[in-house]
């Protein structure tokens, strides 16, 4: 950098032609993204997947402590007839 200021530039236009490349290659990169986004995006509705899965249930029996009716209840509200 010293060099070009004390000497001048080597060739001229050259550090023009390397910042309009380096611009195009920035926009090029940023529109793949874009598309990349959009992709994806699309890939995720096309699945239809849960945002979430439950991975274990906590409470399958009734808690110790509880009279035969109340589990007897609890049960037949977890199988949905209650």
């Amino acid at each position: 950098m010293i060099r070009r200021f004390v000497v001048g530039p080597e060739a001229e236009g050259l550090f023009t032609l390397f910042a309009i490349a380096f611009f195009l290659i920035g926009v090029l990169l940023m529109g793949v993204g874009v598309v990349g986004e959009y992709v994806g995006r699309i890939y995720e509705q096309v699945r239809q997947r849960p945002r979430y899965t439950v991975a274990a249930l906590l409470e399958q029996s009734a808690p110790e402590g509880r009279t035969g009716e109340q589990r007897a209840l609890v049960d037949e509200r977890a199988a949905g007839s209650g």
